[in-house]
């Protein structure tokens, strides 16, 4: 048994009707990799993350790298739900949406607390000894007594050790501002946690009889300058103190750290995958390129709509209306998902049986308006330079391949192109 055996995975019917369509496409729900409607992908550097775990002699910490939406936490999950994985690991699952404070707070120590409370919430499953609940909430209460300004939140958190996490959350919103002297002052009690978690690591090997694997979802989530500055704090400026706990830990990663030169993850410990590419890389420059119906991609996104629909004749007007619902889904899941809610929505009140052509330009409209406000000055020529070169890198895209106003793809090289959504009003827009 693991961390995501009691998961409350969504309940998803198949679609008979356009009323049913947003319960079967709900951007947000969370698909058991054993289900009928789950997708198998086909992407080498996934293919190699679990065979590197399955044959791993030593821990390895690993980044998984990859667009917002673009199917990470299926795959994760099925990691976890793995047989092979399952014989030599106990897996834990946790996803940085349940941490209870604001992502942008969120720090390299913050995440090694919610691990060790992780493992204590699970201590039934594990048989973790509860000497280690007590002797994390003895470190916590240490942390609070010291680094705490309020003097009121110091007394309550110093006094009962229950109550130190809250007071703890206090710290993470505020640590990023500290003085060189109170970092280098906090930095010992960061090693003291790690081996807090060692000890709970090898505890639990010694009860399961397996090694240990953590996941860390959910990351990368965020495209504000603020997320920004949290990725760089965690992935950058702490990346050491990540991997040195002494059990296995998969993390996810922001798509654009493939990207940069001074990434510090190393290259082998990066598992990077693209959004699923729907056409061919010679047809980027076309407001509207042709899908190419003999690729894989094209067959995987076109399965994963229509394993969902008991009848696409009777939810789709025509063909048409299906491929530029592909279109402006961009290779992304969660993009798709989202099209096709907005557009039944959109033909119901209408009052039409099926989804139209007319339904489906109003989502590209509304798409279109949700980047137009932040599409000005250098971003104008940024993103005419991914329009214009026909592969590589383009400085300065980061924030964009975040935002997902720019997909990247693969063919053999990795390529960029702007959301089929956007290109026609980038190309009439003068340069700033």
């Amino acid at each position: 048994m693991n961390s995501v055996a009691t998961m409350n995975y969504s309940s998803i019917k198949k679609v008979e009707t356009l009323r049913d369509v947003p319960a079967a496409f709900h951007p947000n729900q969370i698909l058991n990799p054993s289900s009928e409607f789950y997708v198998e992908r086909d992407d080498l550097q996934l293919k190699m993350l679990f065979k590197r775990l399955v044959n791993a002699q030593a821990n390895m910490h690993s980044f998984l790298c990859g667009h917002r939406g673009s199917g990470k936490t299926t795959e994760l999950l099925r990691i976890c739900r793995n047989q092979s994985i399952n014989e030599k690991y106990h897996t834990v699952y946790l996803t940085a949406q349940e941490f209870g404070s604001e992502t942008i707070h969120l720090t390299h120590d913050a995440i090694l607390v919610e691990i060790g409370r992780k493992f204590v919430d699970e201590k039934d499953i594990t048989g973790l000894d509860s000497s280690y609940d007590e002797m994390l909430e003895s470190w916590g209460a240490k942390v609070v007594r010291t680094f705490i300004r309020d003097e009121h939140i110091k007394q309550e958190g110093g006094l009962n050790p229950k109550l130190w996490f809250a007071s703890y959350k206090a710290i993470v919103g505020t640590s990023r501002d500290w003085k060189i002297e109170e970092k280098r002052l906090f930095e010992p009690q960061i090693q003291d946690l790690i081996g807090i978690l060692n000890l709970m690591a090898q505890d639990i090997r010694n009860k399961t009889g397996k090694k240990l694997l953590v996941i860390v979802d959910d990351l990368e989530k965020g495209d504000s300058d603020a997320h920004r500055k949290m990725h760089e704090r965690i992935f950058q400026d702490n990346f050491d103190t990540l991997v040195q706990p002494n059990f296995s830990i998969i993390y996810t990663l922001p798509v654009y750290f493939r990207g940069l030169a001074s990434s510090r993850i190393p290259a082998d410990s990066m598992y990077a995958f693209s959004a699923v590419r729907l056409y061919e890389q010679k047809y980027k420059g076309m407001d509207k390129p042709p899908l190419n119906h003999d690729s894989e991609g094209y067959k995987l996104m076109r399965s994963f709509i229509e394993k969902r629909i008991v009848d696409c004749s009777k939810i789709f007007e025509n063909d048409e209306v299906l491929e530029e619902i592909l279109r402006i889904g961009g290779g992304l899941f969660r993009e798709t998902e989202r099209a096709m809610t907005d557009a039944a929505f959109i033909a119901e009140l209408s009052d039409s049986e099926r989804i139209d052509l007319k339904a489906v330009e109003k989502v590209f409209n509304e798409v279109k308006k949700e980047y137009q406000p932040a599409i000005r000055g250098n971003a104008v020529k940024i993103l005419k330079e991914v329009l214009d070169k026909p592969n590589g890198w383009v400085q300065g895209i980061e924030p964009f391949l975040q935002s997902k106003a720019v997909v990247e793809y693969e063919n053999g090289d990795l390529w960029l192109d702007l959301r089929h959504v956007l290109k026609p009003y980038v190309k009439g827009l003068a340069d700033e």
